[in-house]
């Protein structure tokens, strides 16, 4: 059986040798885990931990690997280092647009009160304004918000003996 990406022997943009690549993908070179010359090539996230950014360019080759959890392959894209531009420093303007976007996270859209955590994307609404709109009775959260007790004197009492 043929592999899906057999190596190819091609011109790359990062070399003036040819070097052996997977083929290419959507026109671009494709490399396989582990072949990408780390001192040439990076990632997005790789770029960002060097404190750069692509800064426009487009990718020069694409990476691909199998992802195990999600069964299926990942293709990432790769930029130059050399090309790559330095992050643009936080202004006082940007860290302000940040924290009121993360407090919008944080907001009840019934009360307007902001917690200190995230709430969830699907509804954006506190405990306490879910038991008040009405809450699933097979919600985890029935039990603890309509008051009502999970055992009786019997069970307290059988589980204190125990």
């Amino acid at each position: 059986m043929a592999r899906k990406y057999p190596w190819v022997l091609a011109p790359v943009p990062w070399s003036p040798d040819p070097e052996f690549t997977r083929g290419r993908w959507h026109g671009k070179p494709l490399l396989s885990h582990h072949t990408a010359p780390r001192n040439l090539l990076a990632t997005r996230r790789q770029l960002r931990a060097l404190g750069k950014r692509p800064g426009g360019q487009d990718p020069v080759a694409f990476l691909y690997f199998r992802c195990r959890k999600a069964a299926k392959i990942v293709h990432a894209n790769l930029y130059l280092i050399a090309d790559a531009k330095p992050v643009r420093p936080m202004t006082p303007a940007r860290a302000a647009a940040l924290e009121r976007a993360m407090a919008a996270r944080r907001t009840c859209r019934e009360c307007g009160e902001t917690g200190w955590a995230e709430l969830p994307r699907a509804h954006r609404t506190c405990e306490a304004c879910l038991y008040h709109a009405g809450l699933d009775p097979s919600s985890y959260l029935h039990d603890y918000l309509i008051g009502e007790p999970t055992f009786d004197a019997a069970g307290h009492a059988a589980l204190a003996a125990s």
